[in-house]
């Protein structure tokens, strides 16, 4: 794989903020305005970055632990469910569904859709598309079947089935999808991998899923592509706000220091080799002797250049006293014949990387949709099929919720309200 394709750590985390700040600039979340939040997510993040905004926030929740574990949040508590919302119509400027939908009944979407717009002005929606590539879906898959086991929902839809969801409620629909650039760093994967490890554990999930999906985050080879993430903005017609997105910083890249070539590399060490030669003593004359041409210095090479010397200056020779009286000196030694200048070595060519990334196979196999019993026809959406599938025709695929809830299952799809578990 080509190293320009694949992110390094710094670089993916700056890109995942950037990304983030695209989405939330894309609701549009205007300070003083009264915005409705589906739920309050995993750990209360969606809601305080909402509030840090500058807007009147409301959390619609009807779980009981969910409400007392954030009852600190500056934000006022609307007990219910997204399905029936105890408001009148338009009493919010702003509904918010933030990674929401995935995890609801989809037989429940439109209702609960219907209701987000029917409340307030406009309405938000943001989720991450499907997997593309085939390690993303065989995670995605064994995910799915885990909750669906412990009576939950975990499935990803096309922008196109979020788009026709909010054409049934608003006139006006503004769509945006945020994408990464390159490959993600094998952290992303251990990190995605550890998360849905760690949500599932707590829920008990069944081994068989929990012990594979460990399997492939040893794999050496093993790369997991971010999906993209969809935001979708559904108001009236005339009353959609245009976003103002803020611009990407640019990068500032280091000029690349020169390499020398051999010959300039030979010629920089024969000129610090005889510089670094004493000079032979004048010869007397009778007259007073000229003063010696210095030796001229060896250029300086500095760290940019990738090689660093001392610059060599040899000093002028002195002036050689009057001979004194007696034999004649005898005559000095013809200086060493100077080395021969050293030449580098070419480094050999290495082979070019293989084209492309990822992986030829994967020991389980390619996903699979999950299929209703035997004789049990599939569930008609309110909405068509989610997903186009190669060849033309609707068929069950990826993403469509099973058939109905299993009769051994204990879930429901709300609690009944307990007056006396108020917070």
């Amino acid at each position: 794989m080509n190293e320009s394709s694949v992110y390094s750590v710094d670089e993916f985390e700056n890109e995942s903020k950037y990304i983030d700040t695209l989405i939330w600039e894309a609701m549009t979340i205007l300070p003083k305005s009264k915005v409705l939040v589906c739920g309050y997510g995993p750990d209360g993040a969606y809601v305080q970055r909402t509030i840090d905004m500058g807007a009147e926030v409301t959390v619609i929740e009807h779980r009981t632990d969910q409400i007392r574990k954030f009852a600190k949040l500056d934000a006022k508590l609307l007990r219910g469910s997204t399905s029936v919302i105890p408001a009148k119509d338009n009493a919010f400027d702003l509904a918010i569904s933030f990674h929401y939908l995935h995890e609801v009944d989809p037989f429940f979407h439109a209702q609960v859709v219907s209701e987000l717009g029917r409340v307030a002005r406009r309405l938000a929606v943001v989720e991450p598309a499907p997997p593309a590539d085939p390690l993303g879906k065989r995670i995605a898959l064994l995910y799915s079947q885990a909750k669906r086991e412990l009576g939950q929902f975990e499935y990803y839809q096309p922008i196109e089935y979020w788009k026709k969801l909010l054409q049934a409620v608003k006139a006006d629909i503004s769509q945006n999808v945020f994408a990464f650039a390159k490959v993600p760093p094998k952290e992303y994967l251990l990190d995605t991998v550890k998360l849905l490890l760690d949500t599932i554990e707590v829920e008990d999930a069944p081994r068989q899923y929990m012990d594979e999906l460990r399997q492939i985050a040893s794999r050496s080879d093993a790369q997991l592509l971010p999906p993209p993430r969809f935001v979708l903005v559904g108001a009236a017609a005339g009353e959609q706000i245009a976003p103002s997105f803020t611009p990407r910083l640019p990068t500032r890249k280091k000029a690349p220091k020169p390499v020398p070539t051999a010959a300039d590399l030979a010629a920089k060490i024969a000129a610090a080799q005889q510089a670094a030669i004493p000079a032979a003593p004048a010869t007397p004359a009778p007259a007073t002797p000229a003063p010696a041409t210095p030796v001229q210095a060896a250029p300086n090479v500095s760290a940019d250049t990738g090689y660093e010397f001392p610059d060599v200056v040899a000093p002028a020779p002195k002036a050689a006293p009057a001979p004194a009286p007696g034999p004649a000196p005898a005559p000095p030694k013809p200086p060493a014949p100077a080395p021969a200048p050293f030449t580098p070595q070419a480094a050999p060519q290495a082979e070019p990387p293989a084209p492309g990334f990822g992986f030829s196979a994967l020991p389980f196999g390619s996903p699979e949709p999950p299929n209703p019993p035997q004789g049990t026809p599939p569930p008609a959406s309110p909405f068509g099929m989610p997903f186009a599938v190669p060849g033309g025709g609707e068929t069950p695929g990826f993403g469509l919720p099973p058939g109905g809830v299993p009769p051994n299952s204990t879930w429901a799809w709300e609690p009944p309200e307990d007056p006396a578990a108020e917070p």
